[in-house]
C-alpha cells in the first residue's frame, strides 16, 4: 500500500486521544508559547486574535493566486512580496466580531488600538493587515520560530502513523508552500481560541491553565500510557503527593505569559471559585486538582473537541507533506 492510503483523517484524532498526556507534553508548551507571545506582541490576546483574523485573511488571498498559476510561488521568502500584492475582501465589524466570538464594541475598540499601533491599517476605506517595514523583520522571526515548532508537533503525530518525515523536511517545506500551510494553521489557532474564548469568556484564562496542564504533563510517570478516556474517568491518575504538588506563584504565571501580575491574582482566584485550581493558604501557590477534570469548564467533550480541531491541521498537512516528500 502506498503512503498516500496510509493516513485519513478519521486515524488522527484517536492517536492524540490515545496517547493524550504523551502528546499534552508537546502540545501544552507549543500553545502556551504561541499565545504568550501574542499577548506580548499585542498587549492582549483579542488583539492577538484580531491580527491573527487578518493574517488568514491575507494568506487566502495569497492562495487564490494559484487559481490562474498553479506555480504561484507561496514561500515564506517570497511572503512580503505576496502580501503587497495580495487583494483581501472587505469585512464589516460585525462580521469579524461574529466570527471571533467577541462583542461588537469590543472588536470596535480593539481594531483601533491596532490602528493606532501601525499593525493595521485603513485603505479605501477597508481595514487591512499593513504592518510597518519594522514589524515585518520581527514578524519573520517570531514566525520562523513557530514554524520550527509546528513541524517538531507535525512530525510526532506522522510518527504515530508510521510516516517518517524528519523535522528538517517539514520545515523545508512549511516554507516552500508558507500560505497554504499558514492559512490553514492560522484558521485552526482561531477555531481553538474562539472554543475557549466561548467557554471561559477570557482567552487569558485559556493561557493561565495551560501553565498548569504543563507542569501536570510533565509529572506524570511517561511509562504509563495514559489515554484521554483514562484522565476523564479517573482523575485521580494525576493525583500528586503533597511533597510533590504542581504548584505554581501569581508571579511565575506573571513572569511567562506577560500577564500583569494583578491580574493573574485576579484570574488565578476565579479559576479558585471555579474548582479548577486550589491555593495553598501558606505559601499562597495555586495548583491544580483532579476535581478540574470533572468541571463542565475543562471538560472532555471540550478536550475532545480541541483535539479533533488541531487532528484537521495535522491531517491536511500530512497529506500534502506525503505526496511531495
Amino acid at each position: 500500500m502506498s503512503k498516500d492510503h496510509s493516513i485519513i483523517l478519521e486515524d488522527i484524532k484517536p492517536k492524540i486521544l490515545g496517547n493524550f498526556v504523551e502528546y499534552a507534553k508537546i502540545f501544552t508548551p507549543f500553545q502556551s508559547n504561541f499565545l504568550c507571545g501574542l499577548y506580548k506582541r499585542y498587549k492582549c490576546l483579542d488583539n492577538g486574535t484580531l491580527v491573527l483574523y487578518f493574517a488568514k485573511k491575507t494568506h487566502q488571498a495569497i492562495l487564490r493566486k494559484t487559481d490562474y498559476d498553479l506555480n504561484y510561488n507561496l514561500s515564506f521568502e517570497k511572503f512580503w512580496d505576496n502580501h503587497s500584492e495580495a487583494i483581501t475582501a472587505p469585512t464589516t465589524i460585525m462580521s469579524i466580531a461574529k466570527d471571533l466570538n467577541l462583542p461588537k464594541e469590543t472588536t470596535r475598540r480593539k481594531l483601533a488600538e491596532l490602528i493606532e499601533q501601525r499593525i493595521l491599517n485603513k485603505k479605501n476605506k477597508s481595514i487591512l493587515w499593513l504592518p510597518s517595514d519594522d514589524y515585518k523583520k520581527y514578524y519573520n522571526d517570531f514566525v520562523g520560530e513557530e514554524i520550527k515548532s509546528m513541524a517538531r508537533l507535525t512530525k510526532y503525530v506522522a510518527d504515530k502513523s508510521a510516516l517518517n518525515f524528519t523535522t528538517d523536511e517539514i520545515v523545508v517545506e512549511y516554507k516552500k508552500r508558507f500560505s497554504f500551510y499558514w492559512f490553514h494553521f492560522l484558521d485552526t489557532q482561531l477555531k481553538w481560541m474562539k472554543m475557549w474564548k466561548k467557554q471561559f469568556s477570557d482567552l487569558e484564562v485559556a493561557l493561565i491553565f495551560l501553565q498548569f496542564a504543563i507542569l501536570l504533563s510533565s509529572k506524570i510517570d511517561p511509562k504509563k500510557k495514559t489515554s484521554h478516556t483514562n484522565l476523564f474517568t479517573t482523575p485521580t491518575i494525576i493525583t500528586i503527593p503533597i511533597t510533590e504538588k504542581v504548584s505554581v506563584s501569581a508571579t511565575s504565571v506573571s513572569d511567562i505569559t506577560g500577564i500583569p501580575r494583578a491580574t493573574c491574582i485576579r484570574k488565578l482566584n476565579l479559576m479558585t471559585k471555579q474548582k479548577i485550581l486550589e491555593q495553598d493558604l501558606k505559601n499562597k501557590r495555586y495548583y491544580i486538582i483532579p476535581e478540574a477534570f470533572n468541571n463542565n469548564l475543562v471538560s472532555k467533550e471540550l478536550t475532545e473537541q480541541a483535539s479533533q480541531i488541531f487532528s484537521e491541521f495535522y491531517f491536511v498537512s500530512i497529506k500534502a507533506l506525503n505526496s511531495r516528500i
